[in-house]
């Protein structure tokens, strides 16, 4: 990659994260749709753009490739668990049959039924999109940085050199995207984070990770890439899983995901100056999952969480349907924010494909 953009990110990381703050986003007019099947791809809702938080921001780079949110028919995406739906780069592709390729929808999510990719293609898309998801659990940016839970965990350097180069990149019949029509998406530092925030040298860590993330969407620039979403990482500080480890963890925690939210931003700032003719986007999930933990009913997607500190160990590696109400649990599963001590249930994805949604508009 340039050594320029290696060297921004570089002096980026060493920025002081203090004064880094994010506002709630609020929605004008929403709808809840619950999607059992694609078809029904067309969100009617009015949702306003303005929404969104300044953080949550898009560059100022010309449109050149950017064909608006409508003209989106094609979308790559990197992540991990927040993020997968299970898809076998081997297998069926996205087509009439299923825009996700495989599994069948909504695939196999860590949010007991649709995450924010599925809401996002099939349910707040304005036009047929087919989706490669690339996304892993447990992924980190580069497992030989950050060590994942898993050894056989592909993380999104492997998602993109291993997957997207060799089997996406020279435009496929059977995946034709073209830079005009096609946005590329990364939500990922979850585990970057929750594996090494507690590491004496994590600073020096993270400093080696943006360089590899940078380098990484350079060479999906090279590809042809022009167009680009980043997500924050969430307030997982908060999740059941920290929470448990005490107020210093989550303090601790809460440090690390702020100044790595600041470094997304700057990473996705310089990509576009760097190249005039790359659009970024940098989605503030962080306040979108923040606004909801502080008030459910801020959205009526949401409105029926009922517990949004604890999760039911009945219901932790995903029910039968998404609506389960076990007796030994106090509520149904879709009442609980948390699905498990990290994943939250499907109505908080639903909200933040929404949102994505509404400021790619």
């Amino acid at each position: 990659m340039p050594n320029i953009m290696i060297s921004a990110i570089a002096a980026l990381l060493t920025l002081s994260i203090t004064g880094v703050a994010s506002k709630p986003v609020t929605v004008t007019t929403t709808k809840e749709v619950y999607k059992t099947h694609w078809k029904t791809y067309t969100h009617t809702a009015t949702v306003s753009a303005s929404s969104c938080s300044a953080a949550a921001s898009s560059s100022s780079s010309p449109d050149t490739y950017w064909p608006g949110w409508g003209g989106v028919s094609h979308m790559v995406v990197f992540g991990d668990s927040y993020t997968t739906t299970s898809f076998n780069d081997t297998l069926a592709q996205p087509d009439a049959a299923n825009p996700l390729g495989n599994p069948a929808y909504p695939g196999y999510t860590a949010t007991n039924g649709p995450n924010w990719v599925d809401f996002l293609t099939t349910t707040y898309n304005k036009t047929f999109l087919e989706t490669v998801n690339l996304a892993y659990g447990g992924a980190t940016v580069d497992s030989a940085l950050v060590a994942p839970y898993l050894p056989t965990v592909l993380s999104v350097k492997q998602q993109v050199q291993d997957e997207y180069l060799p089997v996406y990149a020279d435009h496929p019949s059977f995946f034709d995207w073209s830079a005009n029509d096609t946005l590329f998406a990364t939500f990922i530092g979850i585990n970057d984070v929750g594996n090494a925030y507690s590491e004496a040298n994590s600073s020096t860590i993270f400093n080696l990770v943006f360089e590899e993330y940078a380098s990484l969407m350079d060479q999906l620039y090279q590809s042809g890439a022009r167009n680009f979403l980043f997500l924050y990482v969430p307030p997982v500080n908060r999740s059941p899983l920290t929470v448990a480890a005490g107020a210093a963890a989550q303090a601790t925690e809460a440090t690390a995901i702020a100044a790595w939210n600041a470094n997304v931003t700057h990473l996705a700032a310089n990509l576009s100056s760097t190249y005039s003719d790359a659009k970024t986007f940098v989605f503030d999930t962080n306040a979108a999952f923040t606004q909801v933990l502080d008030d459910p009913c801020s959205h009526p997607e949401t409105c029926p969480y009922k517990n949004t500190t604890d999760y039911c160990v009945a219901y932790e590696n995903g029910t039968p349907s998404w609506y389960t109400f076990y007796q030994n649990c106090s509520l149904p599963v879709d009442e609980y924010f948390w699905l498990n001590v990290l994943h939250p249930t499907f109505r908080m994805m639903n909200v933040t494909a929404q949102e994505i949604a509404a400021q790619l508009s």
